[in-house]
């Protein structure tokens, strides 16, 4: 089977639509900022996918692009915006060149944090609080709700911040097993093939290939990755697809329902702030 995460994210757009038409007609307009440093490909491609999908939502995505800034200007920048009744979302678009982000992102309040990666919402992911949750790491538990799947050992090739640590939070809050792997596990071959889902997020075209999966295995591709001019994931998605039991392509996979779940996030930091 292959999963359509197109299809997965415009059912879940056509819901957030309707949610800001309802906050519109209060008099709001809501409003998010993009801050885009440096002249990353992949980052400028993402940022107008954001804006796309914004209009589309009736939100206002507003992108503010610099060559290079200092991390002084950086802070001066979040707190300016996170102070501003008129901006109801910020994201920092990474790489950001000569800067720690994680040394930055906290000075984003956590109502306004859209992509999820404060110490507050991430240490909220430990409470089973999933409020505003970074948005990849959604993504898969959205991918997995939408095929029915409800429980069963998880393999994930990844340790960061932005998905396996999340990601592994909200599954254990929903009474998975699950196995972070990275490049000091010796075993991930076996512990991919005897898993149930195997999610894979770390950058290598074709990484997972058919020495690593079994015909039960439901592969969730993160990676996004430029091989010989063409967008792929990490999976050998060719030579796997007619093997294993499902599997989410790349494009058109887990990257529509993520710029999906970052405006939920931003949904729902909007609410609290209109709350007080």
């Amino acid at each position: 089977m292959i999963i359509d995460g197109v299809k997965i994210s415009e059912t879940k757009m056509e819901r957030l639509k309707n949610e800001i038409e309802k906050i519109k007609n209060t008099g709001i307009n809501p409003k998010m900022k993009i801050i885009l440093i440096g002249n990353d490909y992949g980052s400028i491609v993402y940022s107008k996918a954001k804006m796309r999908r914004g209009s589309k939502l009736g939100i206002d995505v507003d992108l503010d692009r610099y060559d290079s800034i200092s991390r002084e200007d950086l802070i001066k920048l979040l707190k300016r915006y996170s102070k501003s009744d008129d901006i109801h979302g910020i994201m920092i678009e990474t790489p950001v060149p000569g800067i720690n982000y994680y040394d930055v992102v906290n000075e984003i309040p956590f109502y306004k944090d859209v992509d999820g990666m404060t110490s507050y919402n991430l240490g909220n992911l430990y409470l089973k609080n999933e409020f505003i949750a970074p948005a990849t790491a959604r993504a898969v538990v959205d991918i997995l709700d939408y095929i029915n799947i409800k429980s069963g050992n998880v393999a994930i090739i990844n340790r960061s911040p932005v998905v396996g640590r999340p990601l592994s939070m909200m599954l254990l809050n929903r009474d998975f097993t699950v196995t972070v792997c990275h490049s000091k596990t010796v075993n991930i071959k076996e512990i991919t093939r005897s898993s149930d889902i195997v999610v894979v997020a770390v950058g290598k075209p074709n990484f997972l290939d058919r020495s690593y999966v079994s015909d039960k295995n439901i592969i969730i591709d993160v990676g996004i990755n430029y091989l010989n001019g063409k967008t792929c994931g990490d999976a050998d998605y060719e030579n796997i697809k007619d093997y294993v039991n499902a599997i989410t392509p790349v494009p058109g996979g887990v990257g529509p329902v993520t710029a999906t779940d970052i405006f939920e996030n931003f949904i729902n930091g909007l609410k609290y702030q209109i709350k007080g």
